[in-house]
């Protein structure tokens, strides 16, 4: 049973509208009781940002519910005009205090739509204390079988907690497989009604708890389909840090996939790269590495993990030393992963290394985000980022391209809308594999082809959203940090999210 406690975490699925008849659903879940596998503390709130990419005004119908069977669900309506976001927050979709459960959006227009996910205080909401936060990005359909490649369960002080949304007409459990070092565990949910959801952890399944034996991977399914999101916590209260991303469907899955972001001790961070095995047999993975900034600008670097199982998932640890890594200490890159013998789905987590925070780095205090992998299946000639701030209410995102394509992208053309204006850059330039860094616009006019981002935006004027056209394929991701870096007046977790292709 689900208790209300002041604690609200939502949860995003996004299916386009193609023809006249379907519509686009977006289902938001939150979290269940607190226990030593949930969210620790209190204070849990969302954002949600739905940006109209359709031809027209969306007219736009939401329905929260309780978790609690049977209860009535709450009813929101709002418009959005073409090319247009909104964003809207628990107090916007009429949630009291305590609220927890899962809501269906329903829109005439196609939605782009993320989720972020904080315990810090602001617009009346959160705890204080808190510093928190995620995003993740809409998830495009439900299915009836979900992948997560990384589960913990107080590994090094990290655990999983998945959030889990019938999306289907008729009522439905589902089953948890957990594939870690320690074996194999499952867990039945309870009847889950449609557009409701639970929680489901590793606690849950008998996961044994400690390092190394509970890290591994999992697979949900049902006679319904499903919707998922990962959130990856520690047990501090308030909560300091938080990392999410959406579930894997099975088309999702592809021999190849794209991460735009591997960082090796650059600027003190590091990345880890989860692969999971989605076939039915056996798998080799390789990794190329793309070095696009810092000491590894335009060499490239591979890595392998052979034999692993069905199901299973394969680690590569971006720090100096590790097993396989050949990149060097302050090296930026762009990975392609390549799988022999079967299908894959990849996770890429990122934090500052250890040694930084011994130090007194960063006070200490450690910020993390995760992302989701692009399959290869994905990629496009336009991506769309929904949120892009610059030097809004003391934060900032950067935005990371890669070019997937096999020859050097030379036509590609970032295109800024906000409340003050559109901003257009001039062609930039992307090597085949590698990535280019888009941040702090407003410090550079000479990229733009017309009138600059100004050097004074700020604030609600800092807030846009970022299409990009490429003439080759590309995939994105949008990180979010507090700013001036490493002099900001905010304390708050970083967080990111996938670009829409």
């Amino acid at each position: 049973m689900f208790r209300n406690v002041k604690r609200k975490w939502m949860y995003l699925v996004v299916m386009s509208v193609i023809a006249s008849l379907l519509f686009a659903s977006i289902a938001v879940a939150q979290d269940a009781p607190n226990t030593a596998d949930d969210l620790p503390g209190s204070g849990w709130w969302t954002g949600i940002q739905l940006q109209n990419v359709g031809a027209a005004k969306a007219n736009v119908s939401i329905n929260s519910y309780q978790s609690t069977a049977g209860s009535a669900p709450i009813g929101k309506s709002v418009e959005i005009a073409k090319d247009a976001s909104v964003t809207l927050l628990p107090q916007d979709l009429n949630l009291s205090s305590g609220f927890q459960g899962s809501a269906v959006v329903s829109s005439d227009q196609p939605l782009n739509a993320i989720v972020n996910v904080t315990n810090r205080q602001a617009a009346g909401n959160g705890i204080a204390g808190g510093m928190a936060a995620a995003q993740y990005q809409g998830v495009n359909a439900p299915a009836t079988e979900l992948r997560f490649p990384l589960v913990k369960r107080d590994h090094f002080g990290k655990t999983t907690t998945f959030s889990i949304q019938n999306a289907g007409s008729t009522a439905a459990t589902a089953i948890a497989t957990f594939r870690v070092q320690a074996g194999q565990f499952t867990f039945t949910t309870p009847s889950i009604e449609p557009g409701r959801m639970v929680i489901i952890n590793p606690a849950a399944a008998g996961v044994p708890s400690g390092n190394n034996v509970s890290v591994g991977s999992l697979t949900v399914t049902s006679s319904q389909p499903l919707a998922g999101v990962v959130s990856e916590h520690g047990s501090e209260q308030p909560a300091v840090l938080l990392q999410s991303t959406r579930a894997f469907a099975p088309q999702d899955g592809n021999a190849k996939a794209y991460a735009p972001i591997i960082k090796n001790e650059y600027f003190n961070r590091f990345t880890g790269l989860q692969v999971q095995n989605i076939s039915a047999a056996t798998i080799t993975i390789d990794v190329t590495y793309n070095g696009s900034g810092g000491t590894c600008a335009g060499q490239i670097f591979t890595n392998q993990a052979a034999n692993v199982a069905a199901g299973a998932s394969a680690t590569f640890v971006h720090l100096v030393g590790q097993a396989g890594n050949t990149m060097p200490a302050g090296c930026l890159a762009s990975a392609t992963i390549n799988a022999t013998g079967g299908n894959i789905v990849a996770i890429v987590n990122e934090a500052f290394t250890s040694a930084f925070l011994a130090g007194g780095g960063n006070g200490g205090r450690q910020e993390a985000t995760t992302y989701a992998a692009f399959p290869a299946s994905a990629a496009t000639t336009t991506v769309k980022a929904p949120l892009f701030k610059e030097k809004s209410y003391d934060k900032l995102t950067g935005l990371q391209v890669q070019n997937v394509g096999s020859v050097d992208a030379t036509n590609v053309i970032a295109t800024f809308v906000g409340p003050g204006g559109t901003y257009t850059t001039n062609p930039l330039t992307i090597k085949a594999g590698s990535g280019l860094t888009i941040i702090e616009m407003y410090k550079h006019p000479e990229l733009f082809n017309g009138t600059p981002i100004p050097a004074d935006i700020k604030d609600a004027a800092g807030v846009f959203g970022v299409t990009i056209t490429s003439d080759q394929s590309i995939v994105a991701i949008a990180n979010e940090s507090t700013y001036p870096f490493g002099a900001s007046p905010l304390q708050q977790d970083k967080n990111n999210y996938e670009a829409f292709n």
